[in-house]
C-alpha cells in the first residue's frame, strides 16, 4: 500500500519551437459574457451546487458560468495559438480578463489579435513562498464510486477512490480515473460500487482488516483496465475502470454532493457537455468520495512534480479542497471536464474547513505556492492527459440536452421566412437540426449561454408546418456523434401584408449645414427601421401606430462629400430597404479671425481663422498699388499644386481637430495695406459642400497705435522680405488650388510645421 508523498522538485513541461503563427491561421477570438445571459441555466442548478459556489468562490452562479465559459473559448484559443506556432509560456484568466504570456516580441502580434493583454516572460510570483508538501490521495481505504481489496476472495486490506469522467473504449462503457488507483494490480483486478449517504471525512474507519468487512465487496462493478502512473510513464496518472456489471448504466454527469457534504446524488448532477483546457484563473470544482464538492480556481496550467515516491506526475494546479480517497473524482469548470482529482498538499487526516485547507493564492513551479493546492490529471489540455494516454481507447461521454424551442411557439403563426430558435443544455458549438415536414432542414449553433437559432431562407407557401428538432455533439478528441431528444411542434405560415417603406424628408440630391438632419417618412406599424451610411448604423426607431417614424442620427453624418443613406424597415420576417442618395451636409465655411477686416497692425501679425474638421486650407497675402500706381507689392501664400518655381514663405502653419488654423510667418511684414484670402476644401470632397473663402484687409503700420493682430502694440522697425516682383513661398503639404494666374499659394497639412 502506497504511503503519503511529498513534492521534491518540479518544473515546467512546456517546450515550443521558434515563434511563427504561418504555419496555421488563428480565426478564434476571446469572448466576454454577460451574467444575466445565463440566469436560465443558474436557475436550473441545484440548490447545493449554488451554494457550494458562492462559499467556496464567493460570486453567484450566474457569474461562475458566465466565467466557466468564457474560460472555455480562451482555453480554446490559447490552443489554436500554440497549434499555429505562437510560443506561449503561460495564460490566465480573472473574471473573463484574459493575459497571454509569451516566449517572444514575435509572438505578441499574434496573441494580441485575439483580444487578450500579451506580456512577454513568465507570470510574476511574490516573494517568500515556501515548498510545501503534497501527498498522493491514494490510501486505497475503499471510496466513493469504486473500491477493491488486495484479495477480493480473502481480503486483508481495503482500496478506495473516486470516480472520474465516464467515457467508451471500443463502444464499450469505462470511467476515466486517477492511474494511481489501481497501477499496483494486474489489469482485469475486479472493482466494487462503495454505497455512501455522505463523504468519508474519516477515512481511517474504512482501512479493511480481517473479520471488518465492510459489506460493500457485495455490489460489483466492474475491473480496472490500464493504469498509468509516474516514473516511466511520462508524467501520467491516469487509469480506466471498465464497467462491466450489466445493472450500471454509466452516464454523462458528475455528483455534486447536494452542493458539499450530503448524499452524492441529493439534489441534482452537473451535465457534462465537452472537456475543455485548463487556463489559469478559470473556476474549478471536484467532486469526491472523502470531501465532496468543493470549488476553487486553475493557478497554473500544467506543471510536472516530482511525489516524495519519487513519481513524476504532470497535471493542472488547483485549488478546490482535495482530500485522501478524493483520487479518481471529476473536476469540472461549469458544465465542461477538466480532469480528475491526481494529488493535493492535504495530509492524510486532514478535512476541508479552514484551519486544514487554506487555499493557495499564486503558484510557480521555480518557487512553490503559498496555500493548499491540488492537482489535477487533464482530460485534454497540456502535454501529459486522457486524449494522449489512451487515444482511440477513450472517448469523454457528453451529455446533449433536448432542444427547447421559444419561437415560434407550438402553433403559432409566423411569416414565410421564420427564424425557429429557442435554448438547450448542450455544448458551444452544437448542432440544432430542424427537419421541417415538407419544407427544408435547417441548422443552428448552440451558443456559451445554450442559446440557438436556424433561419429558414427560402420562402414557405402559406400552410401548415410540423418539424422536428433535435441537437448533436461531438466531444473532443472524439469521432463518435452524441445525439440528445427529439422536440416535435408546428407553426402556420401565413402571407402578411407588410406596408412599405418610405422615406419622406430628406430627398435625393438635398443639402443642409445640420450635420444630423432628422429623417422621416412612413412604414409598417411596429417595425424597426434603421439609418445607415456605409457600415456605420446612425440611429433607429420604431414606426408608431400610425405609420410614422422619425430617426434623429446619434453621431453626425459624413460632411463635405455626397454620400447614399440607406434607411432599412425590419418586420418579423420582411425587410425592406430604402436608398436616399445623393445627399450632402455643407461644411463650415472658412473664417479669418485675426488680423480683423479693417484693423491696422504691427509687421509681427500672426493669422488665424476657423474652418471645419479635416479641411485643407489656403491663404493668400496680397499687398496693394503704391500711390504712384505702380503694381502691387509681392504676393504671399499658400501654394497650389503644380506650382513649383516660386520661393517660400516660412512660417508655422498648423489645424486642430476641428479645423481651426493659424499661420505664424518667419518674417515680419513692412508697412503697407495688405488683403489676405483665406481658402478652405476637402480632398476628395464636393466642392459644393466643402470650398469657402474669407477676404480680410489690414494695415501694417510699425508706428506707435499700431497693434499685431493679437491685440498688442508693435512699434519696432520691420525689415523688408526682400521679395520683388510676384513672390511664392511655400510651407510644406495641402494642395489647395488658388484662382489668379499671378497669386501666390503657400501649402500647409493640418497639425505639421512648415
Amino acid at each position: 500500500m502506497m504511503g503519503v508523498c511529498a513534492l521534491v522538485s518540479a518544473g515546467v513541461v512546456i517546450t515550443s519551437t521558434a515563434a511563427s503563427a504561418e504555419e496555421e491561421s488563428v480565426t478564434g477570438t476571446l469572448q466576454t459574457f454577460a451574467t444575466e445571459a445565463f440566469a436560465p441555466q443558474a436557475d436550473e442548478l441545484p440548490t447545493g451546487l449554488v451554494e457550494a459556489i458562492q462559499r467556496d468562490l464567493g460570486i453567484s452562479a450566474e457569474e461562475y458560468l458566465a466565467n466557466a465559459a468564457a474560460a472555455k473559448v480562451a482555453a480554446d484559443v490559447v490552443a489554436e495559438l500554440e497549434a499555429a506556432g505562437v510560443n506561449i509560456n503561460a495564460s490566465a484568466i480573472s473574471g473573463q480578463d484574459v493575459t497571454i504570456y509569451v516566449e517572444a516580441e514575435a509572438d505578441v502580434a499574434a496573441a494580441e489579435a485575439v483580444g487578450a493583454t500579451v506580456k512577454v516572460g513568465v507570470p510574476e510570483v511574490p516573494d517568500g513562498l515556501e515548498q510545501q508538501e503534497l501527498y498522493a490521495q491514494d490510501d486505497f481505504k475503499g471510496g466513493y464510486g469504486y473500491a477493491t481489496a488486495d484479495d477480493p476472495e480473502a481480503p486483508s486490506a481495503l482500496y478506495r477512490c473516486s470516480a472520474g469522467l465516464n467515457g467508451t473504449s471500443g463502444g464499450n462503457p469505462v470511467n476515466f480515473t486517477a492511474g494511481h488507483c489501481g497501477y499496483e494490480f494486474d489489469e482485469g483486478h475486479p472493482m466494487f460500487h462503495l454505497p455512501l449517504d455522505g463523504p468519508l471525512f474519516d477515512s481511517d474507519s474504512w482501512v479493511g482488516t480481517p473479520g471488518n468487512m465492510p459489506p460493500f465487496l457485495s455490489e460489483p462493478l466492474g475491473e480496472n483496465g490500464p493504469m498509468h502512473f509516474g516514473a516511466g510513464e511520462d508524467g501520467n496518472d491516469g487509469g480506466l475502470l471498465n464497467i462491466t456489471e450489466p445493472s450500471w448504466t454509466p452516464v454523462p454527469q458528475v455528483a455534486t454532493w447536494g452542493g458539499g457534504t450530503e448524499a452524492p446524488d441529493a439534489g441534482e448532477s452537473v451535465n457534462v457537455y465537452d472537456s475543455t483546457d485548463a487556463i489559469a484563473g478559470q473556476p474549478a470544482c471536484k467532486s469526491g468520495a472523502t470531501s465532496g464538492w468543493t470549488c476553487g480556481e486553475v493557478l497554473y496550467a500544467e506543471d510536472t512534480v516530482q511525489l516524495s515516491t519519487e513519481e513524476t506526475v504532470t497535471a493542472f494546479i488547483f485549488t478546490a479542497c482535495m482530500l485522501s480517497g478524493d483520487s479518481g473524482g471529476a473536476i469540472v469548470s461549469g458544465n465542461y471536464a477538466l480532469g480528475v482529482d491526481s494529488f493535493s498538499t492535504a495530509a492524510t487526516t486532514a478535512t476541508c474547513d479552514s484551519s486544514n485547507w487554506d487555499p493557495a493564492t499564486d503558484y510557480d513551479p521555480a518557487e512553490g505556492f503559498d496555500g493548499d493546492i491540488g492537482g489535477g490529471f487533464a482530460v485534454t489540455s497540456g502535454s501529459a492527459n486522457a486524449e494522449t494516454l489512451f487515444g482511440d481507447a477513450y472517448s469523454l461521454s457528453i451529455h446533449v440536452g433536448t432542444p427547447a424551442v421559444t419561437s415560434p411557439e407550438d402553433g403559432a403563426t409566423t411569416g414565410q421566412t421564420p427564424t425557429i430558435s429557442g435554448s438547450i443544455d448542450a455544448a458551444e458549438g452544437a448542432t440544432v437540426t430542424v427537419a421541417i415536414e415538407d419544407g427544408p432542414t435547417v441548422e443552428g449553433t448552440v451558443g456559451a449561454d445554450g442559446a440557438w437559432s436556424a433561419k429558414v431562407d427560402e420562402a414557405l407557401a402559406p400552410g401548415t408546418y410540423n418539424y422536428t428538432a433535435t441537437a448533436s455533439h461531438t466531444a473532443n478528441g472524439a469521432s463518435d456523434v452524441t445525439t440528445g431528444g427529439e422536440t416535435t411542434g408546428s407553426f402556420e405560415v401565413v402571407e402578411k401584408q407588410v406596408e412599405d417603406l418610405a422615406v419622406d424628408a430628406p430627398t435625393e440630391g438635398q443639402t443642409t449645414g445640420d450635420a444630423r438632419p432628422p429623417f422621416s417618412g412612413t412604414g409598417q406599424p411596429g417595425a424597426t427601421v434603421a439609418l445607415t451610411v456605409g457600415d456605420a448604423e446612425f440611429g433607429s426607431a420604431e414606426v408608431g401606430e400610425d405609420g410614422s417614424w422619425t430617426i434623429a442620427p446619434e453621431s453626425d453624418l459624413p460632411v463635405g462629400v455626397r454620400f447614399d443613406a440607406v434607411v432599412t424597415q425590419t418586420f418579423e420576417d420582411d425587410t425592406q430597404k430604402v436608398t436616399v442618395a445623393g445627399l450632402g451636409i455643407e461644411a463650415a465655411a472658412v473664417t479669418v479671425t485675426a488680423p480683423e477686416d479693417g484693423s491696422t497692425v504691427a509687421g509681427d501679425v500672426n493669422f488665424e481663422g476657423t474652418s471645419f474638421a479635416g479641411a485643407d486650407i489656403g491663404l493668400l497675402l496680397e499687398e496693394a498699388a503704391d500711390a504712384a500706381g505702380d503694381d502691387a507689392q509681392p504676393r504671399l501664400g499658400l501654394r497650389a499644386e503644380g506650382q513649383d518655381d516660386v520661393e517660400e514663405w516660412a512660417g508655422e502653419f498648423a489645424t486642430d481637430d476641428a479645423g481651426n488654423w493659424t499661420f505664424d510667418p518667419a518674417e515680419d511684414l513692412p508697412e503697407g495695406e495688405y488683403t489676405i484670402t483665406a481658402q478652405a476644401s476637402l480632398e476628395g470632397g464636393d466642392p459644393e459642400l466643402s470650398s469657402s473663402e474669407a477676404v480680410a484687409s489690414f494695415t501694417v503700420s510699425n508706428g506707435d497705435g499700431g497693434d499685431n493682430g493679437n491685440g498688442e502694440d508693435g512699434d519696432e522697425d520691420l525689415p523688408d522680405t526682400g521679395s520683388s516682383g510676384t513672390t511664392w513661398m511655400v510651407v510644406g503639404g495641402i494642395a489647395l488650388l488658388l484662382a489668379g494666374g499671378a497669386a501666390v499659394a503657400v501649402r500647409a497639412r493640418r497639425n505639421t510645421t512648415a
